[in-house]
Parts: C-alpha cells; structure tokens; sequence
C-alpha cells in the first residue's frame, strides 16, 4: 500500500514539475512578445506545442505573434486552430477578422440552406466536450424526473415529473446532437490555408491542366479529395479545381 501511494506522489510531482515549466516558458514567451521579439516569443510557443500542449490561448499567441510579424497565412491559420479548440472565443474572432480583411481574395460565400447556417452557429457556441456534458446533465435530469413520475404518488408531482422528462429529454438530444457537430468539426481535417502568395488552381492534378482561376495567400479552403502531391479544392463560392498540396495548410 505505501509502494503504491509513493507511486502517486511521485506521478503526481512528475506532473507538476511538466505544468510548471510549461508556465514558466509561457511567461518567457509572454515576456518576448511584449518587447517585440516576436521571433523568440514563436521559437518557444513552438516548443511548448511540439510537446503535444494544446490550447486555444496557446494558438491565438501564435497567431498574434505572426500577426505583428506581417505573416498573414501562418496567422489566419492559428486563429482558426484556437476556433476549432475554443468557438466562443472573441479575440481570436475579432483578429481573425482583422487577418482576413487584409487577404487579396475577396471571395462571397455561398448562399446556403438559412437552417444550416443557424444550426452550425449554435454548435459552435462551446467546444465539443463542453455539449457533451451539458448533454450529461440533462441525462441525469430525465433520469431523474422519470423516476419522480414513476414513483411518486401525487399526480401534481407526477405531471410535473413527467413534463420536466419530456423538456430534459429534448435539450438532452439537441445537445448530443452539438457535441457530435462539434466532435467533426474539431476532428475533421478538410479545410485548409492557403501558404502560397499565389497559386493557380489548375483542372486536372498536374502542372498540364487548364488554368481555372488564381487564389492568394491567407485564403481558406475546404478540401475536396487528394491525389499524390496534389489536392482538390473548393472555395466558399463554389468554385472547385487542383493546386499542389505544399501550397496549403490543413487547419
């Protein structure tokens, strides 16, 4: 028993020893980024991402970091990866909108089912994890309020019971339904950024095909299919063709 609470507490040591020195090369990073080295403030987020730290604070610093650098891609791309972690989060919104008005392609969206556009903004409200266990909760809810019309013998108790189930039963599916939305979101690798100051999105996936038309850097795509060194891409617009896979990055 000892062996295995020593164990413990040696994990649990383990554990804060990586937390702390995790924040501590935050605040350096934090430190770089208010005196304008913005080169060293990126080398040490890079270096807390490649040992597999995630956050959407994380990606938004990056992002800003390649903002003031005047690195338009690289910044659109981080603030949409702190989107995908986090939806509700406003300043990677805001400068993520600042990013984009700055981009060449001035491309309008494609006009789409009014529904769809309300559903996707609602999922997007919080993070999967976060539907997931609201979905829990009025689970539990339903749970709770079947067992009260069941068991309970007053028939105002009962009908009250009964009519909470119902309610907690509905936002319980409503809300299962947004996590799972979200889960394809955060999980999906089918948009991307392109890397390119510009890039011709040909007909075909080979340096032979027709020239459709021309997309710049910092625009957003949505993948299509993959062939070799090559992608198939679709902008907001609708319009669809073949660029090289160097040419952009998945979010």
């Amino acid at each position: 028993m000892k062996i295995k609470i020593y164990g413990i507490l040696v994990a649990l040591l383990v554990c804060f020893n990586i937390q702390a020195n995790e924040n501590f090369e935050l605040i350096k990073a934090e430190e770089a980024y208010a005196a304008s080295d913005y080169d060293k403030a990126l080398e040490i987020y890079k270096s807390v991402l490649d040992k597999g730290y995630e956050s959407a604070d994380l990606y938004y610093n990056v992002a800003n970091c390649f903002y003031r650098k005047g690195e338009l891609a690289p910044s659109i791309l981080n603030y949409e990866r702190a989107l995908r972690i986090d939806p509700s989060h406003e300043d990677a919104k805001h400068n993520l909108s600042l990013a984009e008005s700055k981009t060449v392609d001035n491309i309008d969206t494609l006009g789409r089912v009014f529904l769809l556009d309300w559903w996707n903004s609602f999922s997007n409200l919080t993070s999967a994890d976060s539907w997931a266990f609201i979905s829990i909760v009025l689970f539990i809810i339903t749970l709770v309020s079947l067992s009260v019309y069941i068991f309970v013998r007053k028939i105002w108790v009962r009908k009250l019971g009964f009519s909470v189930a119902v309610i907690a039963l509905f936002f319980t599916i409503i809300s299962f339904c947004s996590a799972y939305t979200r889960y394809n979101v955060e999980t999906s690798k089918n948009q991307a950024i392109v890397f390119s100051q510009t890039v011709t999105i040909k007909s075909s996936p080979d340096n032979s095909g027709n020239n459709l038309f021309i997309l710049h850097e910092g625009t957003k795509v949505n993948i299509k299919s993959r062939l070799g060194e090559w992608v198939e891409i679709i902008t907001s617009d609708g319009n669809s063709g073949w660029l090289p896979a160097n040419a952009i990055e998945v979010i």
